[in-house]
C-alpha cells in the first residue's frame, strides 16, 4: 500500500480547477437562492438569485476553483500529496475571502485561517482519520507512542 505522501498520478491542475470551481458554482447557487428567499420582498422574483445575490455565486465558485488549483499545482511541483498541499491551498483561498473584503489583515487572516483548518484537517486523516488503513497491531502501537515517555520512545 502507498504512503499518503506518495504520488499515485499527477493531478491535472486545470482539470482539478474546473470541477472544483463547478462544485462551487453549485454551492454558490444554493446558498444564493437561500439569500434570496430569506431577504426582504421588493417585487424580485426568481431572478434575483442571479441579480442581487449572483456574487456569492462567483465568489463561491473562484474559491473552490482557486483552492482546487492551487492544491493540485502545488502537488505536481513538489512531487509529493500532503498536507502542506492543502495548507497552502487554503492560505489561496483564503487570501482571496479577504480581498472581497478589500481588507489587507482580513486576507492575511484568511490566509492564517484557511491554512491552517486544512492542513489540519489533512494532517489528521481527513474523513476517515489518520489510522485509516491500519492493522490492528500498528493502531495499538501509534496509540501506545502517543502516551509514551521520551525515554520510552528512544528504547523503541
Amino acid at each position: 500500500m502507498p504512503s499518503k505522501t506518495e504520488q499515485k498520478e499527477p493531478k491535472d491542475w486545470e482539470m482539478e480547477t474546473a470541477k472544483y470551481a463547478l462544485g462551487g458554482a453549485g454551492v454558490g447557487l444554493f446558498v444564493s437562492a437561500f439569500q434570496t428567499a430569506y431577504a426582504p420582498r421588493n417585487g424580485g422574483g426568481a431572478l434575483d438569485v442571479f441579480k442581487r445575490y449572483g456574487g456569492t455565486i462567483w465568489f463561491l465558485a473562484a474559491m473552490g476553483g482557486v483552492f482546487a488549483g492551487t492544491s493540485a499545482a502545488v502537488t505536481q511541483i513538489r512531487g509529493k500529496d500532503d498536507y502542506l498541499n492543502d495548507a497552502t491551498a487554503g492560505c489561496a483561498a483564503g487570501l482571496l475571502a479577504g480581498l472581497r473584503k478589500r481588507s489587507i489583515p482580513a486576507a492575511l487572516g484568511g490566509c492564517a485561517f484557511f491554512a491552517t483548518t486544512m492542513g489540519t484537517y489533512e494532517y489528521s486523516g481527513g474523513l476517515h482519520g489518520k489510522m485509516h488503513g491500519m492493522t490492528r497491531e500498528e493502531r495499538d502501537e501509534h496509540r501506545a507512542s502517543l502516551f509514551a515517555s521520551e525515554e520510552e520512545l528512544r528504547r523503541r
